[in-house]
């Protein structure tokens, strides 16, 4: 009977602290208020005087545009690891092959930095493509798709709150193809054509 209420006494305690983690990860906010998603991110892909483009000529510079909105009724912070606080990347359509990455050769200021948005605003961030692969050279013709995030590792839904480990975030390098999935932080990926 002893060992039976011991046994029983271990399962109890081993569920309550699965439950318990359960629900740590669970107020985790990853971007996520009581009233759903705190922000929503969009990628426009855009020629050179700023008109919305899904086909561009070869050598024609590309615009791309990172909007973060912030949708909830409070000011909401986002902290980074670095300086860096976005990244693009662009691949061969349909497929993890991945051409270009803003980011690769750059270098980040290795301190934590925060981005603050306030309630109903938008951040947006642009950077200008000139067709050229992660070596230099220009990219052949054909189906590409871009998307875009930011880059941030932790994440707080106002001054008052504690941060909690995201990864719901964009690399601050190469994104892998485990790394494409659109998120509250992250765009979807957006085609388009190099003719």
């Amino acid at each position: 009977m002893f060992r039976r209420l011991i046994y029983l006494t271990g399962l109890g305690l081993l569920a309550a602290a699965l439950l318990g983690s359960t629900r740590c990860q669970n107020t985790g906010n990853n971007g996520i208020g009581p009233d759903g998603a705190n922000f929503v991110t969009t990628l426009a892909v855009e020629d050179a005087n700023g008109n919305a483009s899904g086909s561009f000529s070869p050598g024609q510079q590309i615009q791309f545009v990172l909007s973060v909105r912030n949708r909830s009724t409070t000011s909401q912070s986002i902290s980074f690891n670095t300086a860096q606080q976005f990244n693009f990347a662009v691949f061969d359509s349909g497929t993890a092959t991945e051409v270009w990455t803003w980011s690769l050769g750059q270098a980040f200021a290795q301190q934590v930095t925060t981005l603050t948005i306030p309630a109903g605003q938008t951040q947006t961030f642009t950077v200008v493509w000139n067709q050229t692969n992660d070596a230099g050279f220009a990219v052949s013709s054909g189906n590409y798709e871009v998307f875009a995030g930011l880059t941030c590792n932790y994440t707080a839904s106002s001054a008052n709150s504690s941060s909690s480990a995201n990864t719901a975030c964009m690399p601050g390098g190469v994104p892998g193809s485990g790394n494409l999935a659109p998120s509250v932080y992250v765009s979807t990926l957006v085609p388009f054509t190099i003719q």
